[in-house]
């Protein structure tokens, strides 16, 4: 009786008789970064580290139409505070650890292309002939490499941050308005920041489509029935 409560609220064993797997949140942004290490080591080693040599795309007519507007740097770099803060301010467990799986089941897919159809980006062309983009530029061009580009893992997790962001719905709307808002503005800068290939983002929208339609498998694996309210 007690384990078929147990699964009912979510709290005791998957369908599949396991335990589910949860982690717990805290209120310590060290315990984040430490969960999304291996996140970024794996990003950063694929993307420096090459067993192909990335390719350079031609320019789309989509991506020559699309001027450069270094004012925007500043909002493309705000992707890690912006994701991060997602992460920090999930509700509980059941969140938490869906945000976990999902995020890294993006990582794995891009990863595929990242190790085997690597795509880098000329952002020499731009970033080397002007000094608009201050700390801003200096500091992404520190910590990212110009490849990794196909699929955009930017465009990926913003939106896949902007459609659970809006499943709070304890949080207020205005909340939800201002992360839904900031997260397509990092999505639209990754293009007028000329980080990446109008079809990165295509690609990366493909990717969130895909996390979407693995949600229900993470939400089994964490014995999470539905989203809770509060």
């Amino acid at each position: 009786m007690d384990r078929h409560k147990k699964k009912k609220g979510g709290t005791g064993m998957t369908g599949g008789g396991r335990r589910p797997f949860l982690l717990k949140k805290r209120n310590s942004l060290l315990y984040y970064l430490l969960l999304w290490a291996p996140y970024i080591t794996v990003y950063q080693v694929t993307n420096r580290f090459h067993i192909i040599k990335p390719a350079f795309l031609s320019f789309s007519f989509i991506d020559r139409a699309i001027p450069f507007v270094p004012w925007l740097v500043p909002v493309y770099v705000s992707y890690l505070a912006y994701v991060f803060f997602f992460i920090y301010t999930c509700e509980n467990d059941h969140e938490l650890s869906v945000i976990f799986l999902l995020s890294y089941f993006q990582l794995v897919v891009c990863s595929v292309f990242f190790l085997f159809l690597p795509v880098a980006f000329p952002v020499d062309l731009f970033y080397g002939q002007t000094g608009a983009t201050g700390i801003f530029g200096k500091f992404w061009l520190w910590f990212d490499a110009p490849s990794n580009c196909f699929p955009s893992l930017h465009a990926a997790n913003s939106l896949l941050a902007v459609y659970l962001g809006l499943k709070r719905r304890s949080k207020t709307v205005v909340w939800r308005s201002v992360m839904t808002v900031w997260g397509l503005l990092v999505v639209i800068s990754t293009l007028f920041c000329k980080q990446h290939y109008a079809v990165d983002i295509a690609a990366g929208m493909a990717v969130f489509l895909l996390t979407v339609f693995a949600e229900p498998y993470a939400k089994r694996m964490t014995g999470a029935g539905q989203w809770p309210t509060r």
